[in-house]
């Protein structure tokens, strides 16, 4: 888990290594490589050691046909290809990469990870810049002419190349929380799209799976799914530990698992922290935020990031994070993935369930925060994002968002605020070998009558009792208008849009 920088653009000199340091060192405090000069290139990897904790595989790599390596991310079946490819026993993934892109052995789909690598060859050409499938890893790019520049965070790029805000993109915060389809909130940055390479194009389509034809999948296939995610996830050379919450997702970690350490984080009263306390699990840090404490790393966050967050609990994950890091935990596990594989968004996915046909008007409905206008950029792009395919069914259709659009959004929102506090982020429920199986299974078997995601409620069940497999899904609040007092009786909703503004201004 690192942060990576590379650029032909001419303009980038030993005299910016500053501001890259600035923006993108938290990434990896382990340590920073500087700018490092390969062919017209110029590279920078900050390392957050978690695989192989020797500095001798520090970024970037220079292999022996003259190519070079930048990568953030890990391949976690990095041994089993070592062996495939080169029957060869590998310390680094790092370095089986290399060897892999080097030897034009790599089948990226074999990948088993989440990843954002680039690869320059000995005549100075990129012929790799990979985004992992499900776009866990963050990947930004700027071009300026015919130069290119990409690097982990917006925030370098908009300030290396003094980048005006795009104002499209403030539309879709309001809108969504996020800048779904600008990529970026400035000008001329936008991302790698999940499961594709610059260079060759896209290596993996989840609408591919998501047609329409199903199967029995049985108890055992998934529990067998979900423990493989976990037992890669598990992979690495430093401390792990587990993101506990009252929900079906983390306790699953929690049951299939083998932790030493559980984190959990919210204010004082809420029903999360109130029910872990109840169940007396051991080894499990409950900390339990106040009013200033969470304002004084909201204002860190806001300035390291350089733009808005997406959501509160961004702030929380941040400081229990850093409390983690107090006991030298590097990787903590979360549960992310599970409600779009499996349909978990009750209300939406309801709807979709039972729509023999898709509204556009129904589904912004329910998905956006707030209503866009018809006339609206906004409406006008995600009307022909759902046009410019064929789905087999409404709820196929809704499925497909969640997973290449949403996802990529909560995966950034646990990246970011864990690397802000030096941690890597794993979710062993968003894995392809769940998600295959996930696609398979029919919206009649993952549908209750209210409730989605049934066959991993089923999975719980009998661990933890139908109680809390098949209660309502609880939301994780947080009450904005008693930490920022100033806000004179807004809702939080409006204080946050606001407050995160301010970084833009």
């Amino acid at each position: 888990m690192c942060g990576i920088f590379i650029s032909n653009d001419p303009s980038i000199t030993k005299d910016k290594l500053n501001i890259i340091d600035k923006t993108l060192a938290f990434r990896g405090p382990d340590c920073s490589s500087g700018l490092i000069a390969f062919h017209n290139w110029k590279a920078y990897h900050s390392r957050l050691s978690i695989i192989d904790l020797d500095s001798g595989v520090n970024q970037p790599v220079l292999d022996h046909f003259g190519g070079m390596l930048i990568f953030n991310g890990e391949i976690l079946n990095y041994r089993e290809l070592g062996h495939k490819y080169f029957d060869q026993y590998y310390q680094s993934d790092t370095l089986l990469l290399s060897d892999l892109i080097a030897q034009h052995k790599l089948n990226i789909n074999e990948l088993d990870g989440f990843f954002a690598f680039v690869y320059i060859n000995q005549q100075g050409e990129m012929t790799h810049c990979v985004r992992d499938k499900f776009g866990v890893k963050p990947l930004f790019i700027f071009k300026r002419q015919e130069y290119i520049t990409i690097a982990s965070e917006p925030n370098t790029l908009k300030t290396l190349f003094q980048l005006d805000i795009n104002p499209a993109a403030i539309e879709e915060y309001k809108t969504v929380r996020a800048p779904l389809f600008s990529g970026s909130f400035f000008k001329n940055i936008t991302q790698v799209p999940p499961g594709t390479c610059l260079i060759k194009g896209a290596y993996f389509n989840p609408l591919d799976y998501l047609d329409g034809e199903y199967r029995e999948v049985t108890e055992f296939e998934l529990k067998t799914a979900v423990l493989a995610g976990i037992k890669s996830r598990m992979v690495a050379d430093a401390k792990i530990g587990l993101l506990l919450s009252r929900g079906v997702d983390s306790h699953l970690l929690k049951e299939f698992g083998e932790f030493n350490q559980y984190y959990s984080i919210g204010f004082s009263g809420d029903d999360d922290i109130e029910y872990l306390k109840s169940e007396h699990i051991h080894n499990l840090t409950i900390h339990e935020c106040q009013n200033e404490e969470y304002r004084e790393e909201f204002n860190i966050l806001l300035q390291l990031r350089g733009e808005p967050m997406s959501v509160p609990n961004e702030v929380l994950l941040a400081k229990i994070a850093r409390r983690a890091k107090k006991d030298g935990m590097k990787v903590l596990l979360s549960g992310e993935g599970a409600d779009e594989f499996f349909g978990g968004y009750d209300r939406v996915y309801q709807w979709a369930y039972n729509s023999p046909t898709f509204d556009i008007d129904k589904f912004i409905a329910l998905y956006c925060y707030s209503i866009p206008d018809k006339n609206s950029l906004f409406y006008q792009n995600i009307t022909e994002l759902f046009n410019k395919h064929s789905f087999p069914s409404t709820f196929e259709a809704v499925r497909w968002f969640f997973i290449r659009y949403h996802l990529p959004i909560l995966f950034r929102r646990l990246d970011f605020s864990l690397m802000a506090a030096g941690i890597e982020g794993r979710e062993p429920l968003a894995n392809i070998h769940t998600f295959t199986l996930a696609a398979k299974i029919s919206p009649e078997v993952l549908m209750g009558k209210q409730l989605g995601k049934m066959p991993l409620r089923n999975l719980i069940a009998p661990l933890k009792g139908s109680e809390f497999a098949f209660e309502n899904k609880i939301g994780f609040p947080v009450d904005l208008t008693a930490i920022f007092k100033q806000t004179k009786h807004k809702q939080s909703y409006q204080i946050w849009f606001e407050e995160n503004l301010k970084v833009l201004k």
